[in-house]
């Protein structure tokens, strides 16, 4: 009797393995017609079952419906699990560590896996997921990486990896592949940009300075390399240098407006009223809707006449005090047209707007003054 009964539960053990391995080809089938969903609630049973949630095919089966769900266009079955390529190639990777002799089928995957990868990390990266597009990414460089496969790199990866990490504010991240990038020399001086950025945003201003000379000795006709050093020099207030750099940029682009409005800028600082102007006036030739440049050609007479004004309040010569008022008069006067020109560009713009009636009002312009009250309704 006792023999019978366990030739009972043997037989019975081995028919459980035989149902389950049916179930595995069940779903492989399912998978075949394209009916993922069906095919992986039907595996489940399998993967839980002690006879079959140990066999390397399980695993395998496990990671082709998980791919096919990552590559699918609809998007219910995309988000039937999380991460679906991630946990595909865990699956493959699982395949492997139960049986090494599924190598050459899982390595026939991985091509369509790594696309699935990248897909999924610009999808998450178009909708701003900068997370989980940095995991998809990094992900796509594992599987490329893999020694099954390729064993080499996109170096777009590293490159994409940065910018999502730089993004998602993982500054540590968007560094080490920055660098990485940088190293195979991709995209030029922008990689060198953006690392300089996620130094920046890191606080480490001396690594971002010494990130933008390093790219600007690997790529000298590189204009984003020059800008950003012209504009990290204006940042650090140091006028001398920065100028240095924005004389490289106008050779590189001389109908760049904005190089000249920047120049205008720092002549102002270093106090040299004529370089300023016609650094500006060069500006609105190049640009004549250039709001910017002729509202601050406008404010470079109206700070002028201003230490005029501050001169003549500490003349006690009555002749000299006339004359500097004068000239302090008349410089307002010159600055007037550069405004309304600033002011038509943009009407809605209040700052130079209330200046135009502060000068219409002071030299005594009742008509303009009337004008520019109705208009901005004052």
């Amino acid at each position: 009797m006792k023999k019978i009964f366990l030739l009972f539960l043997c037989l019975m053990t081995t028919g459980m393995l035989i149902a389950q391995k049916k179930v595995v080809r069940i779903a492989e089938k399912e998978l075949n017609k394209g009916n993922i969903k069906t095919a992986w609630d039907t595996l489940q049973s399998a993967l839980q079952h002690e006879e079959t949630k140990g066999d390397a095919n399980t695993w395998f089966l496990r990671g082709l419906i998980l791919q096919s769900m990552a590559k699918s266009t609809d998007s219910t079955v995309r988000n039937l699990v999380d991460s679906p390529v991630k946990q595909a190639y865990e699956s493959y990777e699982k395949a492997l560590q139960i049986d090494v002799k599924m190598r050459n089928k899982v390595n026939l995957q991985l091509n369509d896996l790594y696309i699935a990868a990248v897909m999924a990390g610009s999808e998450a990266f178009e909708k701003k997921n900068y997370a989980k597009a940095l995991d998809m990414f990094e992900l796509a460089l594992q599987i490329e990486t893999a020694p099954i496969f390729k064993n080499i790199v996109d170096t777009s990866m590293y490159y994409n990896s940065g910018l999502a990490a730089l993004n998602a504010k993982n500054y540590d991240k968007a560094i080490e592949y920055f660098q990485k990038a940088a190293q195979y020399g991709y995209n030029g001086g922008v990689t060198y940009s953006l690392l300089r950025t996620a130094y920046a945003e890191k606080g480490d201003s001396a690594a971002a300075l010494r990130t933008l000379q390093e790219g600007f000795e690997k790529y000298p006709n590189d204009l984003n390399m020059i800008v950003d050093l012209v504009n990290y020099y204006i940042v650090a207030q140091k006028v001398e240098d920065a100028l240095k750099y924005l004389s490289i940029a106008k050779e590189k682009e001389p109908n760049n407006s904005s190089f000249y409005f920047a120049e205008g800028t720092l002549y102002e600082k270093l106090n040299d009223f004529d370089k300023a102007e016609a650094a500006y006036r060069k500006a609105t030739e190049i640009d004549p809707q250039s709001f910017n440049a002729w509202y601050n050609l406008g404010v470079l007479y109206y700070n002028k006449a201003v230490k005029v004004f501050d001169e003549a309040s500490n003349e006690k010569d009555d002749a000299k005090y006339n004359q500097l008022l004068e000239q302090g008069n008349e410089l307002l006067k010159q600055c007037i047209p550069y405004l309304e020109q600033a002011h038509k560009i943009d009407p809605k713009e209040e700052t130079c707007a209330k200046t135009l009636r502060g000068l219409y009002f002071r030299m005594q312009m009742k008509d303009k003054y009337d004008a520019i009250n109705a208009e901005m309704g004052w």
